[in-house]
């Protein structure tokens, strides 16, 4: 079903940077890094854990290959890959969609935790138990 109000249900062929049968990348409007993609199935459907098993393939293979498109144009040294589902955990756009972040050393000063900085406080589990 599409769904007229949605962002990404509709992309523009102009917008589209690689794409499969089932999902396509683009740009995020509001990258958060050089390079930051989404990769976004066709389908209208609200998040990672309402896709079909197809589709879960199909978004892992383009994020594979939104790696390469990223590294070859902006050479990160690392990258966050991730999802948000549901309002309370930031999802803004309710058609699912997986960020693709490159990370560039000294883009924050300490990155050890990475995706547990999503929630403030916890990011620095290293140093809580020692794990250096």
């Amino acid at each position: 079903m599409e769904h007229v109000k949605c962002p990404f249900c509709n992309p523009l062929a102009d917008d589209i940077l690689a794409k499969n049968d089932l999902c396509y990348a683009r740009r995020d409007q509001f990258p958060v890094s050089r390079g930051h993609l989404l990769v976004i199935p066709f389908r209208h459907t609200p998040d990672f854990f309402s896709m079909t098993p197809e589709e879960r393939g199909a978004l892992v293979d383009l994020v594979a290959s939104c790696r390469d498109l990223i590294s070859h144009e902006f050479s990160p040294a690392g990258y966050n890959i991730g999802f948000n589902v549901g309002t309370v955990a930031g999802q803004t756009v309710m058609h699912c969609h997986c960020h693709v972040i490159p990370r560039y050393v000294g883009d924050v000063p300490e990155p050890r935790g990475g995706v547990r900085g999503v929630v403030p406080g916890k990011r620095g589990y290293c140093e809580d138990h020692n794990l250096k």
